[in-house]
């Protein structure tokens, strides 16, 4: 079948048209359906991709048949016809095709009908879009990734209609990958994307997120939807996923957020559905959090407060600044170092304390900007104090938003250069949400930053089992523990017990350690039986800002 068959008049200039729109569009792929003659034209691109030999074909199920993957095949045959009718042109199709090599790849499928008036013609003109070249694609799972999930929250809010945003997060999955291995984790990770597939219709979609969390986006959902949507993917995994011949049970946290007028942005969304996912992890024990129920009822939270300090996070970490607490050798009581801690401070809202913002910022995408600033101004600040101590080690929180980006390494060797601060004199402390990384990743941050030098702290130690597996696993120099341990230790003998045997590991292990919490002398005096090596607490200081740090340093020397 030939060109003049396929196109009523100009063939040749239309032919050309085509293919050249095709070349221009990258990593898409162009074919045709004339709805009157039920033939098919596919682009030279196209069948140079996908091993087509003619350009013109009476029948392109066939075609697609030995193309698409036989699991998505159903999706595709009901797709299209739809779309042949007019239905649904505005919805894509996500299915899985197989290029010429055999290898296949995940495609989105867009469709748009165009009419010969004149000719009483009509043609179905579909784009193939080759995802997985693109981050908006998650290399392991073949689920869309982060970055399209904030991209579609974008769109819904653009147009109007109500939805609701689910995250999710699979319960103790650390322990899954001490236990089973990384490559077992990631194939476990691959199936259950695949079951979250199959509950997919046209007004849902399903996102691979960090780690082991996903995201979901329900058009046309309200509450009732929602819930029943959770409870079917609780149910699901319950059951147990398949990975070769074990079946592994799964639990979940989750957080949703139900939306119906919306006017802000969407990283503002999924900091909000984050917020409420932490908060079944923390403090409900995996049950489903909603947002808009969680700010009615919760006095912490602070809507008009979170609003504008997230703002100032975008406007270049406005209104915040550093303090620091000293830290001193747990012997004699003299100053070694000092942990930088964030504060903000803006009117009318005063001073802030970090207890009212940081659990909500660790789960906002603008931690990375404000942890970053908080490295860069804490070591401009104390570089000078080396000339005063020249032992001085400086400790710096660094969140998970930091650590699982791969620019973090860059910044930071960008920073310590940028600053003059040297790098065997910074130690940076992984905390509480570092812990929900894969341990493979953290292993991977840990040895990059200590082969240049810097030291690594576990902060909060002992406050849950994934603390004690990177401890373990990973080349962690300091082990600071969590000052829950020692309030009120010196009449409760499992603590007295429990820090004991830590700092006894730590020391065995050649790893140093940091009391928290020394708010007298009395406490001082009775901690330093356990032989830490560092300790902190009021009874030193406050956390003080730069200016009266440098005059106790200098007290001390």
């Amino acid at each position: 079948m030939g060109e003049r068959e396929f196109w009523r008049e100009n063939g040749d200039y239309l032919d050309s048209v085509m293919n050249t729109v095709n070349t221009l569009a990258e990593d898409t792929y162009i074919y045709i359906l004339h709805l009157n003659r039920g033939m098919a034209w596919f682009s030279e691109t196209a069948k140079a991709y996908f091993g087509i030999r003619d350009t013109y074909v009476p029948d392109h199920y066939e075609i697609m048949r030995r193309l698409i993957h036989p699991e998505d095949l159903w999706e595709y045959e009901e797709g299209i016809p739809q779309r042949m009718q007019g239905k649904n042109l505005d919805r894509e199709l996500c299915v899985r095709m197989r290029e010429a090599s055999g290898e296949y790849h995940m495609f989105s499928i867009h469709t748009d009908i165009v009419a010969d008036l004149k000719n009483a013609e009509k043609y179905l003109l579909i784009l193939l879009h080759n995802e997985n070249v693109l981050p908006r694609i998650d290399a392991l799972t073949d689920l869309y990734s982060q970055a399209r999930f904030v991209s579609d929250l974008g769109t819904e809010i653009g147009n109007k209609g109500p939805f609701a945003v689910l995250m999710i997060k699979l319960e103790r999955f650390n322990n899954l990958n001490i236990i089973y291995g990384n490559e077992f984790t990631n194939r476990l990770l691959k199936e259950t994307a695949l079951q979250f597939i199959y509950m997919m219709d046209e007004n849902s979609a399903v996102y691979r997120l960090d780690g082991p969390k996903f995201g979901f986006i329900l058009r046309k959902s309200g509450r009732m939807k929602l819930l029943v949507f959770e409870q079917m993917i609780r149910g699901k995994l319950a059951k147990g996923i398949r990975v070769d011949n074990q079946k592994i049970s799964l639990k979940i946290c989750a957080g949703a957020i139900l939306i119906e007028q919306y006017d802000g942005k969407a990283d503002s969304l999924c900091s909000k559905a984050a917020y409420a996912l932490g908060h079944s992890e923390t403090e409900h024990q995996g049950k489903m959090i909603i947002f808009n129920d969680e700010v009615r009822t919760s006095r912490n939270v602070d809507l008009e407060l979170m609003k504008v300090i997230h703002q100032s996070v975008r406007e270049g970490c406005k209104g915040f600044y550093i303090e620091y607490q000293p830290i001193v050798v747990s012997g004699t009581g003299h100053i070694i170092g000092a942990e930088a801690l964030v504060r903000w401070r803006r009117e009318p809202y005063g001073t802030v304390p970090p207890g009212r913002f940081i659990e909500w910022m660790e789960t906002d995408p603008g931690m990375y900007e404000l942890g970053n600033y908080v490295l860069r101004t804490a070591l401009r600040e104390t570089v000078e104090l080396l000339a005063v101590l020249p032992e001085f080690v400086l400790n710096v929180n660094v969140s998970a938003r930091q650590m699982e980006r791969e620019e973090f390494r860059a910044e930071v060797l960008h920073i310590l250069e940028q600053t003059g601060f040297p790098a065997n004199h910074l130690c940076m402390e992984l905390t509480e949400r570092c812990k929900d990384m894969p341990l493979e990743a953290i292993k991977r941050e840990v040895e990059f930053f200590r082969g240049y030098g810097i030291r690594m702290a576990m902060d909060d130690y002992g406050t849950g089992s994934a603390s004690s597996g990177i401890v373990l696993h990973t080349p962690i120099d300091e082990i600071k523990l969590d000052m829950s341990f020692i309030r009120g230790i010196t009449r409760d003998p499992k603590k007295q017990a429990m820090v004991k045997s830590i700092v006894e590991f730590a020391n065995s292990c050649g790893m140093s350690t940091c009391l928290e919490g020394v708010e007298s002398e009395e406490l001082q005096d009775y901690l330093r039986m356990y032989q830490a090596t560092w300790f902190q607490g009021y009874y030193y200081s406050k956390p003080v800002e730069i200016g009266k740090l440098m005059e106790l340093v200098r007290d001390f020397t």
